[in-house]
């Protein structure tokens, strides 16, 4: 009886392992496809000269007011006379956003963040890659996100750089105080990015 019952312990340790290391290597092989797909969207925008669709908020207080604008030139011109501090440009393939680029910066011009999204064919997220740097802090800190088509995340990827791209410790003191500037906002699927009521619908 002792056997028979450390038989069945020893079948289940086996049987749970093999399915945790079959579970692992199912994410795994979803976020190479994720790599994948991801580098077809980066390989095509860099074929395009231009964003197809370019936003901005253009609110000076907490509730984000957000505009459409026809062209780079165009935004560039309204910055001219009112700075807009978060910046958001889309590249479209059959009419819908596979790439959002939003800049942010500050007023002082001491810290910068880019938040690129790539969205699946279908609308959903597949992964978010941000990069936060600040002359203040003196760092940079790199961030990738990935998520299957429900919007489970997958895997999140951090590491810290200096501002020559080498490895870093930043200081904790300043992480604990700027953590809201590194937090990376995102969206699970194209049609919850902010601006997307200004989107004409085909």
């Amino acid at each position: 009886m002792r056997n028979a019952g450390l038989c069945i312990l020893l079948h289940t340790f086996v049987l749970s392992s093999h399915l945790l290391v079959s579970g692992q290597t199912a994410k795994n092989s979803e976020i190479a496809r994720i790599d994948r797909y991801s580098k077809t969207v980066d390989d095509f925008v860099k074929t395009k000269e231009k964003p197809h669709l370019i936003f901005a908020d253009v609110s000076h207080n907490a509730k984000p007011k957000w505009r459409k604008f026809a062209s780079t030139r165009a935004l560039e011109k309204f910055r001219e006379t009112t700075e807009t501090y978060t910046i958001a440009n889309n590249w479209l393939q059959n009419g819908k956003i596979v790439l959002s680029v939003f800049t942010l910066f500050s007023e002082s011009g001491d810290w910068a963040k880019y938040v690129y999204s790539h969205f699946r064919r279908d609308g959903t997220l597949a992964k978010v890659e941000s990069k936060y740097s600040t002359f203040y802090g003196d760092f940079v800190y790199l961030e990738k996100l990935y998520f299957d088509e429900r919007g489970k995340r997958l895997a999140k990827n951090v590491e810290f750089k200096d501002l020559d791209m080498k490895p870093k410790v930043p200081d904790k003191g300043y992480l604990n105080d700027n953590a809201h500037l590194m937090k990376v906002d995102y969206y699970k699927s194209a049609s919850k990015l902010p601006y997307s009521h200004l989107i004409e619908k085909k």
